[in-house]
């Protein structure tokens, strides 16, 4: 016995004062008996009071540690060899130990060459748990029998599975003969060689392996339609270059252009045929046709496995047919559902177009509800079913007409007529004529611009309120006429600021001479000056043919059904009339230069 060793330790709690002894005891906590001397104690997680402990190291018994690691023993054996006889004994393990390998048993046996060594008797003495002695003459097989291999085929023919029974004294089947049991089951396809080889060589006995497998066949894939738009379209927001995302452009309609292709036809596959383990062929089934659904506007190629688009406009899958509308409708209202729309074809909104939105297309616009603050542009005819309330932020362009309920606080621009029952502080402009017809035909407000005529009831409003009119003028060169004009007056500006500077910049190098820097400016500012004078001309010229040919056009009318009133200015071609009293059913011309108040002469 030792004496053990002790040693009283403190710590804010037990685990503390615990590791603390346990170093300074150079120990584990296996290996030591902990009392608690005094209880640690705390208050608002302040420690008032240390825990306190002793450490007591364990009695180790170092007698009884031998004895136990020798009852732990593993078996063993020995060949006892006298001259009359000779024993094999087998010793088993002790507590714990291990029982001898049979393989370390063989090893000894052969090396003594004893030969055809009965397997199964060892393997049942060591089965019997306690010292046994075998007569070594006993072990050797008179008649040894080989290994030998059984197979087993499955009834769909497809999976072969052997079994090597274990040879008793005798030797391990070879490669030769286990070929020819596969021979004389007709077992001819998919043999696994190598799985065949390791069984032999690893002396895999009594487990049953798959050796052979035949091959299932591949039926063929079914052909498939391939189509070249989306389907299953969902608007997504687009995002900008600056990284914004913009709600109103989320594109939820397919365009495609005439001569488009739209789907193709993949054709089906003939499929890989399998075969059985004996060799027979198993056929695989061809994959099923498929056939195009052709619906409107669309036809197919030469081949007839593509779909061509033989319009313009919007691509549809509608009832597993695929069609190209040239007809885009909504039958609701165009705003954060529908985002922006843009479109190859005609366009039926059912609502309203909500401010903020777009709406293009290459023919007609038809609109049922109101358009606000929106803006519409179209190749053909815009046709508003009730109106526009633009909020002076609406727009209406068409390269046709316009046909409107009313107009109110918009921009409006056609390259044929502009007609409207009412028409209130509009900015209009047609390559045409304006008409304000119907149960109103009012024009009250804003600018009225028109190539041929405009046409109303009543123009302006008792208050006198502003209503500007110019008839005999190409809205476009007018356009282009005031467009240069403000380039003009920009470029004058600029000269004279120029010239202010090289004046300067002249002035100070008759004093003295110029530093390199003022000198380049100096010089910079002549040629500068020199290149707007350049610009100047072209722009001038350029106004002049434009006033030619606004001269030209000065054969517009205004036509008015029943009362002009004070406050409009009207303008045919450059002559300029201002109503200061009521005009009554006339129809307003420019002749000789002059502006002449006729007599209304209905169309």
């Amino acid at each position: 016995m030792v004496d053990r060793k002790s040693i009283i330790v403190e710590g804010k709690t037990l685990e503390e004062a615990t590791k603390s002894g346990l170093k300074a005891l150079d120990t584990q906590i296996d290996y030591v008996d902990i009392e608690v001397l005094e209880v640690g104690k705390s208050r608002f997680g302040i420690f008032n009071k240390n825990f306190k402990v002793k450490l007591t190291e364990k009695t180790i018994n170092y007698e009884e540690i031998t004895n136990l690691e020798a009852e732990n023993e593993n078996g063993k054996f020995e060949m006892r060899m006298d001259k009359d006889k000779s024993n094999l004994i087998i010793y088993p393990p002790n507590g714990l130990g291990k029982t001898v390998s049979i393989d370390e048993i063989i090893f000894e046996l052969e090396k003594n060459e004893i030969k055809n060594i009965d397997i199964e008797k060892i393997k049942s003495s060591l089965k019997l748990n306690k010292v046994t002695s075998i007569d070594i003459k006993d072990l050797e097989i008179k008649d040894p029998i080989d290994a030998k291999a059984e197979v087993i085929m499955s009834r769909d023919n497809m999976k072969v599975y052997m079994k090597i029974l274990p040879p008793n004294g005798g030797n391990m089947i070879t490669r030769e003969a286990i070929d020819h049991i596969l021979e004389e089951n007709h077992i001819v396809y998919g043999i696994d060689d190598m799985r065949i080889n390791k069984m032999i060589l690893e002396k895999q006995c009594n487990d049953e392996n798959i050796i052979a497998e035949g091959k299932e066949p591949e039926n063929g894939k079914d052909g498939m339609i391939k189509y070249n738009f989306d389907i299953n379209i969902k608007g997504k927001p687009q995002i900008t270059e600056d990284g914004k995302v913009d709600f109103k452009e989320i594109d939820i309609i397919c365009h495609v252009k005439k001569g488009d292709y739209l789907a193709e036809k993949i054709l089906p596959t003939d499929g890989i045929d399998g075969m059985t383990v004996t060799g027979k062929e198993l056929k695989a089934k061809p994959g099923k046709i498929v056939h195009f659904k052709k619906g409107k506007n669309v036809g197919e190629s030469e081949d007839g496995l593509k779909l061509i688009a033989e319009v313009d406009g919007q691509v549809k899958l509608v009832n597993d047919k695929v069609n190209v509308l040239q007809v885009y409708e909504v039958n609701g209202n165009v705003d954060h559902a529908t985002g922006n729309i843009h479109f190859a074809g005609k366009v039926i909104i059912r609502g309203n177009v909500r401010t903020g939105f777009k709406i293009e297309c290459s023919e007609d616009v038809e609109i049922y509800g109101v358009v606000e603050g929106a803006t519409i542009i179209a190749d053909g005819d815009i046709i508003l079913h009730k109106g526009i309330q633009g909020h002076n932020t609406g727009k209406l362009i068409s390269k046709k007409e316009i046909i409107c309920k009313y107009m109110e606080n918009c921009y409006a621009k056609a390259n044929e007529t502009i007609t409207a029952d009412a028409i209130m502080h509009c900015k209009l402009e047609s390559n045409g004529s304006i008409v304000a017809t119907g149960k109103k035909g009012l024009i009250v407000g804003g600018e009225i611009r028109a190539r041929n005529e405009v046409s109303a009831k009543c123009i302006g409003s008792p208050m006198s309120t502003v209503t500007k009119l110019e008839v005999g003028i190409d809205p476009d060169i007018k356009e282009r006429y005031e467009s240069l004009r403000k380039e003009l007056e920009e470029l004058y500006k600029n000269k004279e600021n120029v010239v202010k500077a090289k004046e300067l910049l002249t002035k100070i190098s008759k004093m003295t001479k110029l530093p390199k820097e003022k000198q380049n400016m100096l010089d910079k500012s002549i040629n500068t000056e020199k290149h707007l004078d350049q610009k100047i001309e072209s722009v001038n010229m350029a106004m002049m043919q434009l006033q030619n040919m606004l001269q030209k056009l000065s054969s517009g009318r205004v036509n008015v059904s029943s009362l002009i009133y004070p406050g409009v200015r009207i303008s045919i071609g450059n002559s300029v009339y201002y109503s200061r009293d009521d005009i009554v059913c006339a129809t307003i011309t420019r002749e000789d230069g002059e502006i002449k108040i006729n007599p209304y002469l209905a169309k």
